[in-house]
């Protein structure tokens, strides 16, 4: 039996009704809508997301460091979170970035992610 389910994200239609994720999924698509979804796209929570115009600084650094306060602050979920990300320089534009972390005190598979920069 599952401890935490929810909607999947992006959300789905699955046996006509809405789809679900449970436990160590629902927490990386947790992770993934933060990253994707930009400040004011929701209304009822302007802050909620991550802003893309930290990439306008290239310092991978600071980007790195933009991801764990967005990923940290909103999926309670997610301990001893560790972001190692660089500038893809195989496909231009994007910004690659692997999320290791902890839920419940066990480590989750490592989550893979190109994003737009």
């Amino acid at each position: 039996m599952a401890r935490k389910r929810g909607l999947t994200y992006p959300l789905t239609v699955s046996k006509g009704g809405l789809g679900y994720s449970e436990d160590l999924a629902l927490v990386e698509e947790h992770i993934i809508s933060v990253l994707e979804t930009r400040p004011y796209e929701r209304v009822m929570r302007a802050d909620y997301g991550f802003d893309p115009k930290i990439f306008d600084t290239l310092e991978p650094n600071a980007i790195n460091s933009r991801i764990y306060k967005a990923v940290m602050k909103e999926v309670q979920e997610v301990q001893d979170l560790k972001v190692d990300g660089s500038i893809n320089t195989e496909e231009e534009g994007t910004y690659q970035v692997t999320l290791y972390y902890k839920v419940q005190g066990v480590p989750a598979p490592p989550l893979t992610l190109s994003l737009n920069m």
